[in-house]
């Protein structure tokens, strides 16, 4: 058994992250396992046709990143359909979908990379909790109802395939606790578990994916997916109250993003950091890093999740996966459903299809590792589109610069501005901030006040061992979530 420390959104999620650090997995083989089971317990928050970052450090070896990142198709721009859909989310949202939006899928590649240089136990046993549940049917849960109730007759309503997976009768949105069952899932993660990425990456699956995609107005080819390599790349460093952080690099805009706010909140003057003050130059760094990104800096997709694992040894895994808001698109009999990346305005600057086939989409994941010299280290990410870089920089700098308890720093209300709204910026708040405090240094912003915390402001999930060797693991309540400490040797 190894011992570990496990943050992630779903229980079944957890449950299988438990089961392989039960059979002795390492960091990345309870990752790995936690992240196949997702796409299923955490489903249209992630899918083996979505994209993810992987921040991944074995003992006293560097960390590095695998980048799965979606990339654009090759396929005849001219015949691409893509609908166009408003949604009531946060402070409301317009995103295109449809087989147009579709680019080509990283996240089983990059699982099956971190495998293929990091793994311990054989890969069919880390798809072995995601195939279970694929053949007897998994209850919906809280998240993806959320998101049911929001997207699910706009967005999931027009594709029969996508109708028999996430709709009742009816075109009813499934609600929490009720049955879902992916027709031709089992069969998918069968093969999966024989032939790992291989299957859908010029396999059977990427031939099903490639057909229903030209019959349908998709663009993404066989020849696309045969081409699709994970990549690893060197983290990008930042030294921050003692620690040292790794940062998701370019091309991901997340982890840089990151750098520059906390860069940004650095420059501070220390007596300015708490209270409505504080409020006033959190406000004003992030207008000055909406400023500093490069093209529209429109809110990206709400639907990704967190994976965080530790173990006593000090191995240690962060993974933040996405499919995008979905493009409403599930591949007939094979349960897979289908990224929107293409339809999302911040990964495409420049505008739709802008980019040349086979450029990596840019995103704001930002799975981050940080290591102290008295032996603390701890791996984190949360989901949450533009709200990745705010919610990790407001946590990290009341634990790492202001001394709160990690716990603490998670719960402490957050803020974001969004820097497209019209006329002014639009700073939002959590409650627990007193904007009227402030004066008129809040002037150059509309503000809006939430009631309560809300899943809006991210999701953090961090796990950490701390100096004195003992491990911990918690799961922010904006966004429910679950978590475990395994017992057991190292």
């Amino acid at each position: 058994m190894t011992r570990a420390a496990i943050a992630v959104d779903a229980p079944l999620t957890r449950d299988a992250a438990v089961a392989i650090a039960e059979a002795g997995g390492n960091a990345v083989d309870i990752t790995v396992a936690a992240a196949l089971t997702a796409t299923l317990s955490e489903t249209l928050m992630c899918s083996l046709g979505g994209s993810g970052f992987l921040m991944v450090q074995r003992g006293g070896q560097p960390p590095e990143l695998i980048d799965g990142a979606d990339v654009v198709p090759s396929g005849d721009p001219s015949k691409a359909e893509v609908w166009e859909i408003s949604l009531p989310y946060g402070d409301g949202i317009t995103l295109r979908a449809g087989p147009g939006s579709v680019a080509v899928p990283g996240l089983l590649a990059c699982l099956h990379r971190a495998w293929t240089r990091h793994g311990s136990l054989p890969w069919r046993e880390l798809v072995q909790p995601a195939l279970e549940l694929a053949r007897r049917g998994w209850p919906v849960g809280v998240t993806t109802a959320r998101w049911l109730k929001i997207a699910g007759v706009p967005l999931l309503a027009r594709q029969q395939a996508s109708r028999d997976c996430f709709l009742a009768p009816g075109q009813r949105p499934l609600g929490a606790g009720e049955r879902l069952h992916f027709p031709g899932m089992a069969d998918t993660l069968e093969l999966v578990g024989r032939q790992g990425a291989a299957a859908l990456y010029g396999g059977d699956l990427g031939a099903a994916w490639a057909e229903t995609m030209a019959v349908c107005g998709g663009l993404v080819t066989l020849a696309d997916l045969a081409g699709y390599r994970a990549v690893v790349r060197r983290p990008l460093r930042h030294g921050s109250g003692g620690f040292q952080l790794a940062l998701n690099p370019p091309p991901a805009r997340g982890g840089v993003a990151l750098d520059r706010l906390l860069a940004l909140m650095e420059r501070s003057p220390a007596e300015r950091r708490r209270g409505a003050p504080w409020l006033v130059d959190q406000a004003r760094a992030q207008l000055e890093l909406a400023g500093w990104r490069e093209g529209p800096r429109r809110r990206a997709s709400a639907s990704t999740t967190q994976i965080s694992v530790l173990t006593a040894a000090g191995d240690r895994a962060s993974l933040t996966l996405s499919s995008g808001y979905g493009a409403g698109i599930t591949i007939p009999g094979t349960g897979i459903a289908c990224n929107n990346s293409l339809g999302e305005p911040e990964l495409n600057p420049g505008g739709y299809l802008a980019a040349a086939p086979g450029t990596r989409l840019p995103s704001n994941m930002a799975p981050t590792l940080a290591s102290h010299g008295d032996g603390r280290l701890l791996a984190f990410g949360s989901p949450g589109a533009s709200r990745i870089t705010t919610a990790l920089a407001q946590m990290w700098w009341r634990y790492a610069m202001e001394g709160m308890d990690l716990e603490a720093a998670i719960t402490a209300p957050r803020l974001h501005v969004n820097a497209d709204a019209a006329p002014r910026p639009r700073l939002l708040l959590e409650p627990g901030f007193d904007p009227q405090a402030c004066g008129t240094e809040l002037e150059a912003f509309e503000v809006q006040s939430f009631q309560a915390p809300d899943m809006y402001f991210g999701g953090v999930k961090l796990v950490a061992r701390l100096a004195d060797g003992s491990l911990l693991a918690l799961s922010d309540p904006r966004r429910g979530g679950s978590t475990a400490v395994t017992g057991g040797g190292a």
